[in-house]
């Protein structure tokens, strides 16, 4: 997705025997939103994130989650949270 916060979009999603439109999975081409309204969403989702996720860096926390919450504070894209997670396709 534009937002590495939100991880991957789907190209197709099935429910119920019915494919959904791309437009429901990718709100960016809803014309009411667009890139501009999507990416203004995207920086306030950021910003609330790194907002909160500051309180859970104690001493305690497991490496990982240091890693995962540092990642989100310096603005990583998808690809800095795959070198974190990897995940088998």
């Amino acid at each position: 997705s534009r937002c590495s916060l939100l991880g991957y979009s789907p190209k197709t999603i099935k429910v119920d025997g019915l494919r959904l439109p791309n437009v429901l999975l990718r709100t960016n081409m809803q014309p009411e939103i667009g890139d501009e309204g999507y990416d203004a969403g995207a920086a306030i989702l950021n910003n609330f994130f790194k907002q909160e996720i500051r309180q859970y860096l104690t001493p305690e926390i497991h490496p990982l989650g240091r890693a995962i919450i540092e990642c989100c504070l310096n603005d990583g894209s998808i690809s800095d949270y795959r070198k974190l997670i990897p995940i088998k396709w």
